[in-house]
């Protein structure tokens, strides 16, 4: 059995909340359990008492969760004119995703070449660096549900195939469909545009709590009109704004960078690669970061080096590698280079080495990916931090987010690059918009 503190490292929450909402369902399962056996017409009132507590009680606790993660003062506004202001917060432990369309294609060759595919189509955020969130109608149609009544032709012996549309049937009657694409001001004054992936917001007034999904998709239902679909107008943060920087000036000491030499910032909570430009032999300019922490790599003289700390935890080590080891992924050669457990303890990051390397099967060669400029097979590499949830009970990892520093793409001939670790580049100290690498 465990007792109360291990229950709550185990399920992730702080030692002291556990008791709280723990006890709401041991007096309820307490007052159903009397409730079996003292039979009439009570045991339907009783049930009723016990789901009431429940319901009393543990939206209190989430609102408490929820201030511990980053509530704030803000208003939702509605499109049929309605607003409401309180506390707004995510679900607990989740994350807003932002699809950026317009951030670049993240090709295969060196990800910091060009100014527009230095970060990620998508961007992880919560309401901390946000100041609004505006959602603007990107297609209304008033739609039928349908289905294909036939099959592609296709001729087996021409291998030739019929690719004329279909024919459908529609049935039902017609419904309201919105696309809805959204606009992120963070604090810093920069703006992100792009679809949210679904979310699901709650604003804590003084007499309850409201609840939203925002999707970037809404569908309503039959006879409804798109008036009659309401959906989330904006969010805007009520409370003052907070010290944010577009740009953060990194000072790299007792480092010389060349003209082909590269640095990359990696978001530590997000773990988002970021715009990083070379300003001078010993410094460079990050932008996007939302005031996000760094890890930061280098690409030096051909070789690349990684802040990381030196010492090695030789038991974590060894339960990193099994894991990464075990992994089932895209990349057929993994080499860990560093693991970390993270300031809770309920996070490992690894910092790994990959390939993707063509294999001899019994099927032909399988793995690589086909250049076209090239004219041959290649092979993907990408030098990346992997980040898993850690079970310090069952001494179990699972994957949970990547992040990439440089990624490239080589002949099969070619070598896999080598990494050091510098300890240098781990410690920072950040003073304003100014960070100072190297510094202890």
């Amino acid at each position: 059995m465990l007792n109360a503190a291990q229950r709550s490292e185990a399920s992730g929450l702080q030692p002291g909340t556990i008791p709280r909402y723990a006890r709401c369902f041991h007096w309820a399962a307490q007052i159903l359990r009397f409730a079996q056996d003292d039979k009439g017409a009570r045991v339907g009132r009783v049930g009723s008492i016990a789901v009431c507590i429940l319901l009393f009680v543990l939206p209190s606790w989430a609102a408490q969760k929820a201030r511990k993660d980053g509530s704030r003062p803000a208003e939702v506004c509605l499109s049929n004119g309605e607003v409401f202001t309180g506390d707004v917060f995510l679900t607990p432990g989740r994350s807003f995703k932002l699809n950026v369309p317009k951030a670049g294609e993240l090709k295969t060759t060196d990800m910091i070449t060009g100014e527009d595919v230095q970060y990620g189509k998508v961007r992880t955020f919560t309401f901390d660096p946000v100041r609004d969130i505006q959602f603007d109608p990107e297609k209304e149609v008033m739609t039928r549900d349908w289905r294909f009544i036939e099959t592609t032709k296709y001729d087996e012996k021409t291998a030739v195939a019929d690719y004329t549309p279909a024919k459908k049937e529609f049935s039902g009657q017609p419904h309201p469909v919105r696309y809805l694409a959204a606009t992120v001001t963070f604090e810093s004054g920069e703006t992100l545009q792009g679809h949210l992936y679904t979310a699901t917001i709650y604003l804590k007034t003084k007499d309850k709590t409201l609840r939203w999904v925002l999707r970037s998709k809404d569908q309503g239902k039959e006879g409804q009109s798109l008036d009659d679909l309401v959906y989330v107008e904006r969010v805007r943060m009520l409370d003052e704004s907070k010290e944010m920087t577009a740009q953060v000036k990194l000072t790299l000491t007792g480092a010389k960078l060349g003209t082909k030499d590269a640095v990359q910032a990696l978001t530590r909570q997000s773990l988002t690669p970021v715009p990083t430009k070379t300003t001078s032999e010993n410094t460079c300019v990050v932008t996007s970061a939302f005031g996000e922490d760094l890890y930061l790599a280098l690409r030096r003289e051909g070789k690349y080096v990684v802040g990381w700390p030196e010492q090695k935890d030789p038991q974590l080590w060894t339960l990193a590698q099994d894991h990464v080891n075990r992994m089932r992924d895209f990349y057929n050669e993994r080499q860990l280079l560093g693991a970390i457990l993270g300031p809770d303890g309920r996070e490992v990051l690894t910092l790994v080495n990959l390939r993707r390397r063509i294999a001899p099967t019994n099927f032909g060669e399988i793995g690589g990916e086909w250049d076209k400029e090239k004219g041959a097979l290649v092979e993907p590499w990408r030098l990346s931090i992997w980040r898993w949830k850690y079970d310090s009970q069952t001494r179990e990892l699972a994957l949970t987010d990547r992040g990439t520093f440089f990624r490239l793409i080589f002949l099969p001939k070619d070598p896999t690059p080598t990494v050091e670790l510098s300890e240098s580049l781990w410690h920072m100290q950040r003073t304003g918009d100014t960070i100072v690498v190297g510094a202890k």
